[in-house]
Order: C-alpha cells, then sequence, then structure tokens
C-alpha cells in the first residue's frame, strides 16, 4: 500500500489543524469584540467578493496543472520550456487585476444583490470594506499560481500555510486597532496576512521564478490549449459550488441583523473538519488518482479512490458526531463572552448543529470530483455540483422563512448529501461498477462505529444536569465535553477490534520508529 499520500496528507492536516487552531482563537476575538452585530454583516459580506476569484482559482489551477502541466513538461525547466504555462499565468494575473477594477467601480452594484437584505447603512460599510479589499485579490492570483506549483513539485508545506500565516496577521491587527480602527481592523488585518503568505510562496518557488517564470503571449501554444481546456470545465464547476455559498447569504441578508455573522460563525467551527481533513486527503491523494486514470489501471485507480474515501470516513465520521451533538457547550464555551451574548449564542447554534451533519457529505463529495477529474471527467462533476445548488436554491425558497437559520442549514445538508451519492455513483461507474475487495464491509465498520460514538454522546450529555448550566455556563459547557470522552475512547477500541486498517497501520509505524530507536 502507498504510504506517501497519507504521510503528505497527514502533513497538510497537521498545518491545516495549526491553521484552524488559529482560526478558532480568531474567532474567539472576533465574536467577543463584535458579537453578531449589522457592522459584522457588512465585513462577512465584503469579504465573499475579494476572495472570489483567487478561490476559483486556487481550486482550477490545483487540479487542471498537476496532470496536464507536470506531465507535458516532463521535468523541463526555462522560460521556453514553459512558454505555455507563463502565458496562462500571463493570462490569469491580468484577468485578476481586471477583475479588481471592476469591482472597485461596481462595488455597490454587487453588495446590493448579493445580499439584498441589508439595511442602506449596512450596504454603504460593505461597499467599503469590499473596496479596502481589492489589494487581495491580485496577491490571492499570484499565490494561488505558486500554491498550483508547489502543489505540483509535491511541495505542501508552504500552500499549507496559508492559514497560519493569515490567522495570526488578523488576530494580531484585531487585537492591536479593533478599539479604534472597528471592523476595518480586520480587513486591513486580511490584506496584511495575505501578502506575507504570498512572500512566502515567492521565495519557496524562487529558483522556478528563476529559472522558468517570465510574462508571455503564445495563445496557440500546445502547452496552453490542453490544460485551458481542463480550466474551463473546472471553472465553471467550481464557480456552482462557490454559488452555494452566495445563495446561503443571499437568504440569510433577509433575515434579523446578525444572522450573516452567525451563519460565518457556524460555518467556521462546524465545517472547521472538511477544510482541515478533506483538503488534506484532496491534495496529497490526488496524483496517485490521476497517474492511476492517465494509464488507463482501474485496477489501481479503484484501490487509490477507496483508500482515500476510507481514510477520509475515519477522520470527518467522529467530528460529524460530535460537533452536531456538542454544537450549543461549543459555542458557549469558545464564543459567549464579551458582545456575543445569549442571542447570538441561539442564532450559531440553530446552523452549526445542522451544518455539522454535511462534513461527511461534503468531504467525501469534493473527493469524489477529485476522483472525476483524475479521470478527464470534469462535466461530470461541474453537472452534479450545479445540481446541488440548484436544490440549495429551491430548498431555501421552500425553508429560508419559514425555519431561519435552520432551514438555510437544511438546505445545505441535503444539497451536500445529494452530491456526494451522485459524485459517488459516477465514480463507481468509471471505475468499472466494482469496488475493491473489502471495501464496503470497511466502510459499514466504520459506520457502525460512529453510530456507538453517537449513542455513547448522547447518553453522556444525559448525566450532565441542567441545573449546572444556570449557575456556571462554562462549567457546564466543559463538563459536556468531559461526558463525550468514554463514546470516544469506546469506539475507537471498537473500531480497533474490527480490524480498522489506518489505525493497525498507524501502529505498526509507531513499533516499527519504536524499535529503530533502540
Amino acid at each position: 500500500m502507498n504510504q506517501r499520500p497519507r504521510r503528505a496528507a497527514l502533513l497538510i492536516a497537521g498545518l491545516s489543524f495549526g491553521g484552524k487552531v488559529l482560526a478558532i482563537g480568531k474567532t474567539l476575538i472576533v465574536a467577543s469584540l463584535f458579537g453578531t452585530s449589522s457592522a459584522l454583516d457588512a465585513f462577512w459580506v465584503a469579504y465573499s467578493l475579494p476572495l472570489l476569484l483567487p478561490s476559483l482559482l486556487t481550486n482550477t489551477l490545483t487540479v487542471a496543472f498537476v496532470p496536464r502541466f507536470v506531465a507535458g513538461l516532463n521535468g523541463r525547466y526555462g522560460a521556453q520550456a514553459w512558454r505555455g504555462a507563463n502565458t496562462l499565468f500571463t493570462l490569469i494575473l491580468a484577468a485578476g487585476i481586471l477583475c479588481s477594477l471592476l469591482m472597485y467601480v461596481w462595488a455597490p452594484f454587487l453588495v446590493a444583490h448579493m445580499a439584498p437584505g441589508l439595511d442602506a447603512a449596512t450596504q454603504v460599510q460593505a461597499v467599503e470594506l469590499t473596496r479596502w479589499l481589492l489589494p487581495c485579490v491580485v496577491v490571492l492570483v499570484g499565490s494561488s499560481l505558486l500554491s498550483a506549483l508547489s502543489y505540483a513539485r509535491e511541495r505542501f508545506t508552504l500552500p499549507s500555510l496559508e492559514g497560519i500565516v493569515t490567522n495570526i496577521a488578523v488576530i494580531a491587527v484585531a487585537l492591536g486597532f479593533a478599539r479604534q480602527w472597528g471592523v476595518r481592523a480586520l480587513t486591513v488585518g486580511v490584506v496584511i496576512g495575505f501578502l506575507f503568505q504570498a512572500a512566502l510562496l515567492v521565495a519557496g518557488n524562487r529558483d522556478l521564478i528563476r529559472s522558468s517564470l517570465r510574462p508571455a503571449w503564445d495563445l496557440k501554444h500546445p502547452d496552453l490549449r490542453g490544460p485551458l481546456a481542463h480550466l474551463l470545465p473546472l471553472f465553471v464547476g467550481s464557480a456552482g459550488s462557490l454559488l452555494s455559498g452566495l445563495v446561503d447569504q443571499y437568504f440569510v441578508s433577509s433575515l434579523d441583523a446578525g444572522s450573516i455573522s452567525a451563519l460565518s460563525y457556524a460555518w467556521m467551527l462546524g465545517l472547521l473538519p472538511v477544510e482541515i481533513f478533506a483538503q488534506a486527503v484532496l491534495t496529497s491523494y490526488y496524483p496517485a488518482l490521476a497517474r492511476g486514470f492517465a494509464a488507463e489501471d482501474k485496477t489501481a485507480a479503484a484501490l487509490t479512490y477507496a483508500q482515500g474515501a476510507r481514510f477520509l470516513l475515519l477522520l470527518t465520521l467522529p467530528c460529524t458526531v460530535l460537533l452536531a451533538l456538542l454544537a450549543r457547550p461549543m459555542v458557549v464555551f469558545l464564543l459567549e463572552h464579551g458582545r456575543f451574548d445569549a442571542r447570538s449564542t441561539e442564532l450559531t447554534v440553530q446552523a452549526m448543529s445542522l451544518l455539522a451533519l454535511a462534513v461527511v457529505t461534503r468531504a467525501h463529495a469534493y473527493f469524489s470530483y477529485r476522483a472525476l477529474h483524475a479521470a478527464i471527467h470534469p462535466w461530470t462533476q461541474i453537472a452534479i455540483g450545479l445540481a446541488g445548488v440548484a436544490s440549495c436554491i429551491g430548498l431555501n425558497l421552500l425553508w429560508a422563512q419559514r425555519l431561519g437559520l435552520a432551514g438555510i442549514a437544511l438546505s445545505t445538508v441535503l444539497s451536500s448529501l445529494q452530491s456526494a451519492l451522485l459524485s459517488t455513483w459516477a465514480v463507481h461507474r468509471l471505475i468499472g461498477g466494482r469496488w475493491p475487495a473489502g471495501f464496503v464491509a470497511e466502510i459499514t465498520r466504520l459506520v457502525f462505529c460512529g453510530a456507538v460514538l453517537a449513542a455513547g454522546v448522547a447518553g453522556g450529555l444525559a448525566l450532565v444536569p441542567e441545573s449546572l448550566r444556570a449557575a456556571s455556563p462554562l462549567l457546564w459547557a466543559l463538563a459536556c465535553g468531559l461526558s463525550a470522552l468514554p463514546a470516544l475512547a469506546l469506539s475507537g477500541w471498537l473500531a480497533w477490534r474490527l480490524g480498522q486498517v489506518e489505525l493497525r497501520e498507524a501502529w505498526a509505524a509507531l513499533q516499527r520508529r519504536r524499535h529503530a530507536t533502540i
């Protein structure tokens, strides 16, 4: 069994985890300083606009660059060998500059149509903050290119530091200047953090920058046309994926003031495992998937997919259970301080307890999408993704006003379940309609362990007296967290006894290292 993707996944997950720990710290500070205020709503609306194009490029370049450019260049370097790649990079940087200029001019129109329910004063503030954040567009576009190059060269460390660098910057500026600048301090921190991350990527790729990267304009170059043809469907598909978040924001803007902020807190906490574990597994297993499909070796591709899917479920299923059942204690313990009051807690828990259910399905759908792209079937993923967006819009129309944030979260859960099922079916067909031996049984055992964990956590919570919450919310939240530990230990022991592959292999690796040091 190939251990390299798993080791890379653990490295990326570790760095991502460090970034997310800092993100939680940042969230605590933001919650204490701003609660669920209309000013913070304005910041989140502004934040989504400048990051739209860079997010699309990060997703598409990482997927398209790895199987296309690396195979085509075959280790060659120099400006002439990279002329097609450099033309693509020149086009993308030009598009980033143009988009930032257009966003500056059209900021009032864009804000008004992305969040039409905001009051006039909040819309004006959102427009101002959007313009403050526009330098991030060009900086992040450049970072997306350098990150794609790093991933293609299997250098995972520097791109994975983004969460650590940017969150440190936001925390530092917010603590130092939020009292004087308000939410503007968050925008300044974001810009500084992205600039530092870009500088790290430049330093890490300086050898390639010196030898090969130059402005170029050769629209007929074959090294441009192949990847560009793959980039188009990827770009459309990623746009559809990001559209679901904008759809939620559109509907939430018509709810009570502070609802956008509450949903943002719920997304940050409830879908944290997707950002940590799913991105790590996607990034590290994708090259092996691409090699398997490129060689038309369905057996190898199926085995890699099965390993990645099983590993991803092992990482995300316990997170889903814990986040769904412990949503209220987590929000009370982490966020209910300063301006984050009981109302803010209720709004956030409404969304978070349901969004947690989408951790497994969203992570698995993303992994299946990578398998489809590795097999050069991007339009299949696009159809599945856009069908999910359509379902999300339809369900939000039914439930948003009637159920509030809970209805919007439920729409997200069901649309992500639909995408996970459809993408799994599509991959199943690609690999010949048959899973590797033992795969279904292994997934069944993991689901059983997850059910045991859920029952144990629910039982432990029932033993925590509600009177403790009235006496001390923090002690109550801590007691709820501690009550889940026996269930975690039991489910882990059960997974071991049932022969869970990753646990056994991790133990064997530890034993080998221990013996090697003796």
